[in-house]
């Protein structure tokens, strides 16, 4: 019997670990048990009948073990571990060389489906390994999930892991006499993207908005208790005159704009993730979030507020189109009041 394969040739790394987290090539010996979760799950599948041992026997042999020695396999499949045991599998599939591109496939140990936390945790955890393989190892463009619209949980672990839901198929799919939609996510591994804020995204405003720099910028600096960040945030959330609009740069979170109503006048602001500081991401986000309200306010005019000694912001407002700056006093604080509108 031929020995089955340990290590893909197309990676120069073949093992991922985060805490007791781990990806390891496809094992042969986790075969019956993928095979038995994919028999469990078929709902959520695009696999019509149960598979057999023969069949699965056969693919191992046949197909999966051929992707090792390939320098461009179609799909690169893993066995994820927690503590070394054995918890789900997937990889990446369809694989588009030319556009260094492929689709996320995971299915975890079917128990693991019932408890939301862990269901969640897991697929955030398996999801940033694998971005770790697209982004680093293969140097892909984007990374994106096909999913039947039946598990809601699935798209919190999504946003949270930097995907942007980009196409809902309305009614695609038939599953147990009734029609389901197919959404798909995408996570885009080289460049500035955005989407709006959700619930799921509350902890992480939270981080930005008590940064030490966000503070000092800010008019109020006193640091923020989760208590009234949520109740702020949540009611912002519902409102029609708030929009938060959330960067990704490269797959992760890179800062946010927010665009709201006070008193008369349409603010922007603006906080960039510490990691991503000195990257010139400012002039995009503005630009982008801007136009992005123009297109449903088109005679608004959007109005900014920067305090006097936060040079590196004003260059940025005016780098993005901000003009007719005038120096004022907001909150008992000496600012620039600079103003844009939609372009002609």
């Amino acid at each position: 019997m031929a020995i089955f394969p340990q290590v893909y040739h197309a990676l120069r790394q073949n093992v991922f670990q985060s805490g007791n987290y781990k990806l390891i090539p496809i094992r042969d010996e986790d075969k019956y048990l993928i095979m038995q979760w994919r028999n469990d799950q078929l709902a959520i599948l695009r696999q019509k009948e149960p598979l057999t041992i023969t069949q699965q026997e056969n693919y191992f042999a046949n197909v999966v073990s051929d992707l090792f020695l390939q320098e461009k396999p179609q799909q690169l499949l893993f066995s994820f571990l927690e503590n070394d045991v054995l918890i789900g599998y997937g990889g990446l599939v369809h694989i588009d060389w030319e556009s260094k591109s492929a689709e996320i496939s995971f299915l975890s140990e079917t128990s693991r489906n019932i408890n939301n936390e862990i269901f969640i945790n897991d697929w955030c955890t398996y999801l940033s390994l694998l971005k770790q393989i697209a982004k680093e190892q293969l140097q892909f463009t984007k990374i994106y999930t096909y999913a039947y619209d039946l598990r809601p949980h699935l798209y919190t672990a999504l946003l949270l892991s930097g995907f942007i839901e980009v196409t809902r198929i309305k009614n695609h799919v038939r599953i147990d006499d009734k029609y389901c939609d197919v959404l798909i996510h995408t996570c885009f591994l080289n460049e500035l993207v955005f989407r709006m804020a959700t619930e799921a995204d509350l902890y992480k405003y939270y981080e930005w908005a008590n940064d030490a720099e966000v503070r000092s910028n800010s008019f109020s600096t006193e640091k923020i208790t989760i208590e009234n960040h949520s109740k702020w945030f949540l009611s912002k959330l519902e409102s029609k005159e708030c929009y938060f609009y959330l960067f990704l740069y490269k797959g992760e979170f890179a800062g946010q704009v927010r665009i709201y109503k006070s008193n008369n006048e349409t603010v922007i602001g603006i906080s960039i993730d510490k990691n991503y500081r000195g990257n010139s991401l400012s002039k995009q986000m503005l630009l982008e979030a801007s136009n992005s309200y123009f297109l449903k306010h088109p005679t608004s005019t959007i109005v900014a507020y920067i305090k006097e000694n936060n040079k590196a912001s004003l260059s940025s407002f005016k780098k993005a189109g901000f003009a007719n700056e005038e120096l004022v006093i907001e909150q008992g604080y000496k600012c620039y009041k600079l103003y844009k509108e939609a372009d002609e």
